[in-house]
């Protein structure tokens, strides 16, 4: 009986893997590397769906481009010059720029994982209309996009009053490169915040509505009982009290203040040191006259 279950079970694996392994069709000069995103994706497939409990039944065509005129043939011509991966959803289609080519600061992995997102959230949504955020703050968290050097952008946008509203990010593709970095973290920053406060499921409930016709906002208060401009409000206080250490750090009257004050602290710790070790010494030299004598 128990034989019978595991080649059942082995059956229905491998039914479920050799789904997912021909789901892909990627075009690729170098044949190692095609293995490679093959292998990824199929990882990512997996992940994003669980997460979305949505399928991309259809064939995901995968355009590896080895130079910057094939690149731009494929996503049409009007893409930012800092654009490395491109996602067509209503196409099932992903088209990236070759890491053997192009000079990455990201991992195949991570991009790659970021255009699948897109192709999952936006077949959820049955191709409605999303905000750019949503989307664009889903494919970060599903390809766990981070840096540290991310915080200190965000708090340096705090400090200087030019942090992007999550309604100027439908702009991202016209941005300069540091602007739309910048975009990218809040976009991920907003998913992460929603997904803590609301749940998975609420998240999910919200592109469901999307996807059946509701309007934005109507949707927003349906999934979260709140209303867009009220998360808006949550969502800069959790960015003012998240990174309120480090923008006061920033400023350079507080971290000069800052540094006084630890040294005025060091010194009275120093002396009170030095006095109890002084003390010590006074009192084993009284020991030692009292044992003489």
């Amino acid at each position: 009986m128990k034989k019978n279950f595991l080649i059942i079970f082995c059956f229905l694996t491998l039914t479920i893997t050799s789904k997912t392994a021909t789901q892909f069709d990627i075009h690729c000069s170098d044949k190692k590397l095609a293995s490679k995103i093959e292998s990824i994706l199929i990882s990512s497939y997996n992940d994003i769906s669980s997460s979305l409990q949505e399928t991309i039944d259809q064939k995901i065509e995968v355009f590896v481009t080895d130079n910057e005129k094939q690149f731009l043939s494929k996503t049409g011509g009007r893409f930012p010059d800092w654009g490395i991966g491109f996602a067509y959803p209503e196409r099932n289609l992903i088209v990236i720029k070759s890491p053997y080519k192009f000079h990455y600061n990201k991992s195949l992995t991570e991009i790659l994982s970021h255009e699948l997102a897109h192709l999952f959230l936006n077949k959820k949504a049955n191709y409605k209309y999303l905000p750019r955020w949503v989307d664009e703050g889903f494919a970060m968290q599903k390809s766990k996009e981070w840096r540290i050097g991310q915080d200190i952008a965000v708090a340096k946008a705090l400090l200087t009053g030019s942090l992007v509203s999550l309604s100027q990010i439908e702009k991202l593709n016209t941005f300069k490169r540091s602007k739309a970095e910048l975009a990218y973290t809040e976009s991920f920053l907003a998913v992460s915040y929603f997904l803590s406060e609301y749940g998975e499921e609420n998240f999910c409930a919200l592109i469901d509505y999307i996807g059946v016709g509701k309007k934005w906002d109507q949707a927003f208060i349906l999934s979260t009982g709140s209303d867009f401009s009220g998360f808006q409000k949550e969502f800069e206080e959790y960015l003012k009290k998240r990174y309120q250490f480090i923008v006061l750090l920033g400023d350079t009257f507080l971290l000069w203040l800052g540094l006084a004050f630890l040294l005025v602290l060091f010194y009275f710790m120093k002396k009170r040191r030095t006095k109890k070790i002084l003390e010590k010494w006074e009192k084993e030299e009284e020991e030692n006259l009292a044992d003489e004598e």
